[in-house]
């Protein structure tokens, strides 16, 4: 019993074929010269039935008449009885479309590659009019791709942090860690932000330091000149999860506002400026890492004397009501009374009101932004999802980078 499978290339039909024989199946490559095989039955199934579909597809009736009447049909042709479309073999409404998107899939050859591979793989030897939409659809659905692979998805539109009322009120805090160790000790960076001026504090610190000796260095850096701010805005790092730091804070009647676990996009805010400020430090110590704790200075003093992108001005604008006087400012001005900038210095409140609509209308342009690239998916009681389980869920030995994601 002999059954075989179709490969057209260059216009030629060639196609594998198994044949039983007393020690069983055995497999019997042919070539275009020649070909020995005992046949006992031969027995052709699957493509041959594709010809009867073409006159009663929607899609190929037209260009299947106009082959078979010899009407010229931009590049549709007829091969050994099959319609083709330039080389691409012209696949009818049929279980043969979901047959081939399997196998150039997740076939005994294939390797579950992504969409964009299937796709290349199929386009370029078949062809039927929605063959994007169905690779697509397919590979979406499949079991074993959504089981083992990442979770990389566009679901969820942004939500942005609510805009801060006034100064130095509402904080962001995180760390950089993992800087070498300087001769004082300090081998980390205690980054403070103010989310409506977007002035930055930068503190050399330990990263062996608790919940309490940050409390200590946060008091008598940040609050000594700034008062107590009403909302910290922290990842869920130790420090910040601890009960001496709930309950300070309680105390200080300071909300705690927590980023969500794996998720620091959710204070992306201060994720860019500790990028930022490393790229700086890296600029200023070059070859000399273990200085970069004297430079931390330099780095504040620049950080926050540049404009920023989402309030149009500079910090020290928008806490000092000033530009900071900077070492290109060579030529002085003589002190004498303004009206403009007096009245500027009276109407304070007029600028802060101006940030924060500028404040408001940014963070609208970054939703809009981020979410054009990102669709809404709700789900419902009863709904049947796939859960990502971490690693630091599994018991200590039994998670290896093969498991299921």
């Amino acid at each position: 019993m002999l059954a075989g499978l179709f490969f057209f290339k260059n216009s030629h039909l060639f196609y594998n074929i198994r044949s039983r024989c007393s020690t069983g199946w055995q497999m019997h490559a042919l070539s275009r010269r020649a070909a020995m095989l005992i046949r006992l039955q031969t027995e052709i199934t699957g493509l041959q039935e594709m010809k009867t579909l073409y006159a009663a597809d929607e899609d190929f009736t037209s260009f299947w008449e106009q082959c078979i009447f010899g009407k010229s049909s931009s590049d549709y042709s007829l091969r050994h009885g099959f319609l083709f479309k330039a080389n691409c073999l012209c696949i009818p409404k049929s279980s043969w479309c979901q047959f081939l998107i399997k196998e150039s899939h997740c076939g005994s050859l294939a390797a579950h590659v992504g969409r964009d591979r299937t796709l290349t793989q199929l386009q370029a030897r078949f062809y039927w009019p929605h063959l994007n939409r169905d690779v697509s659809q397919f590979v979406e659905r499949c079991p074993v791709c959504q089981t083992y692979k990442g979770t990389s998805q566009n679901t969820g539109l942004c939500m942005p942090l609510p805009t801060p009322e006034s100064i130095w009120e509402d904080l962001s805090l995180d760390f950089i860690l993992g800087l070498p160790r300087t001769r004082t000790g300090a081998d980390s960076i205690m980054v403070v932000v103010d989310r409506f001026s977007k002035m930055d504090h930068f503190f050399p610190c330990k990263k062996t330091f608790d919940a309490v000796h940050i409390a200590k260095h946060l008091f008598k850096e940040k609050v000594s000149l700034h008062g107590v701010p009403r909302s910290l805005t922290s990842d869920r790092d130790v420090k910040f999860i601890s009960h001496f730091w709930r309950e300070l804070w309680k105390r200080l009647h300071t909300e705690l506002n927590l980023s969500s676990a794996y998720h620091p996009q959710t204070d992306g805010q201060i994720e860019v400026v500790n990028r930022t400020l490393g790229n700086m430090l890296r600029c200023f110590v070059q070859d000399h890492p273990k200085k970069w704790e004297e430079m931390l200075s330099q780095d504040e003093f620049a950080f926050n004397s540049m404009p920023n992108r989402s309030t149009g001005h500079c910090p020290f604008n928008i806490v000092y009501t000033k530009m900071p006087n900077h070492l290109v400012d060579v030529a002085v001005l003589p002190k004498c009374r303004s009206t403009a900038v007096a009245h500027a210095a009276k109407q304070f409140k007029n600028i802060v009101d101006r940030v924060h609509a500028q404040l408001t209308e940014s963070n609208l342009k970054y939703k809009q932004q981020a979410d054009s690239h990102r669709r809404f998916k709700k789900f419902y009681p009863g709904d049947l999802v796939m859960l990502r389980v971490r690693r630091e869920h599994f018991p200590t030995g039994t998670y290896t980078k093969h498991n299921p994601r």
